[in-house]
């Protein structure tokens, strides 16, 4: 790809990308690098492969950071130790700038790990079911099972907090 295809691409899907990938690793640090790795991926990849960008970026950040856990079993993303929770909080903040994501976005973290992941992709990144059946590697009828119940989940945990 070219530098200035790359500059563009970057400014469009960059802080989607971060967004996603810290709902997966908790951890702005880490998932600017994974992010900046996804990045790398496209800009080597000269042969313009890549047909639609934004799922296959979230695709290459996913796999990151389930090679990462893999590695660093650190980022399991289960236990938040307290400055990296308060790190997290001011990125989500900054990110998410409207008062109705806010707690909308609060409910999403208490979710499940594909729920969460499916719901992130689905609502914020909006993209369709079958990129999203790709990226976490399930069939589009198990996605859409995910993402039903997903729904349901987030409804009571909304109802709760009211």
């Amino acid at each position: 790809m070219k530098p200035d295809i790359i500059d563009q691409l970057f400014s469009q899907y960059y802080n989607e990308a971060l967004l996603f990938t810290i709902s997966l690793c908790r951890n702005r640090t880490v998932a600017e690098d994974i992010v900046s790795d996804a990045f790398f991926k496209a800009l080597s990849m000269a042969d313009d492969s890549i047909r639609d960008f934004k799922p296959w970026l979230l695709r290459v950040c996913r796999n990151e950071f389930i090679s990462l856990c893999r590695r660093d079993s650190r980022f399991t993303g289960e236990e938040i130790p307290e400055d990296i929770a308060d790190e997290r909080e001011e990125v989500i903040e900054s990110i998410i700038r409207r008062e109705e994501y806010r707690s909308l976005y609060r409910a999403i973290e208490l979710l499940p790990g594909m729920q969460k992941e499916a719901v992130m992709l689905f609502y914020f990144s909006g993209l369709p079911v079958k990129s999203i059946s790709e990226i976490i590697g399930k069939s589009e009828a198990n996605t859409k099972v995910l993402l039903c119940r997903a729904r349901e989940k987030l409804r009571k945990i909304m109802e709760e907090d009211q």
